[in-house]
């Protein structure tokens, strides 16, 4: 009888070690996740949600963008080091992709008018160029340069409507007089 009392501490005994380390693994666990450093973070500028991002400690700054929802379609990634390393309280600003005329381009008389279609590069065309559109007096030409200096290349009419002045009307008088 005494063996088998023995034998019923020893088997309780082993339980209750398999519980108590099942027990101490599980909180160095959760103290590991605990214990890893992460670093605050600004994204900013050319981002789908800019904003305060808390990273690990030893991302980079892919891992930064990709926190924010990733880089838009407009932002030019080669001006920055994806591989390098964030620090903590750092600000990483995505730029846009400039728009800058070939001056190549600039002073050939056929940069705005394209002899083979008669129509009209609205990303080249000079004030004077898309005064010849209907609709488009001077001070319009003058706002869609501008607009175009500060925002880059007009992509499609939607882009053109962004214009103040340019609405409905105004592109179907001019859609099929320009190009792009």
């Amino acid at each position: 009888m005494e063996v088998d009392f023995k034998k019923y501490i020893l088997i309780i005994s082993v339980i209750l070690l398999l519980i108590f380390g099942s027990f101490l693994v599980n909180n160095k666990k959760e103290e590991k996740v605990e214990l890893e450093n992460f670093i605050i973070v600004h994204i900013a500028g050319a981002v789908r949600n800019p904003g305060v991002y808390k990273l690990l400690e030893g991302s980079r700054v892919i891992d930064g963008i990709q926190a924010a929802g990733g880089a838009l379609p407009s932002a030019d990634l080669d001006k920055l080091n994806l591989a390098e390393y964030l620090e903590d309280g750092c600000k990483i600003l995505v730029p846009e992709k400039s728009f800058s005329l070939d001056l190549s381009l600039k002073f050939k008389k056929t940069t705005s008018f394209n002899s083979s279609n008669n129509k009209i590069n609205i990303n080249y065309a000079s004030e004077k160029e898309l005064e010849d559109l209907p609709g488009i007096g001077p001070s319009l030409a003058k706002r869609i340069v501008e607009y175009r200096e500060k925002n880059g290349p007009f992509k499609s009419l939607k882009d053109l409507e962004k214009v103040k002045g340019i609405g409905e009307k105004k592109i179907n008088q001019i859609k099929d007089l320009i190009e792009w």
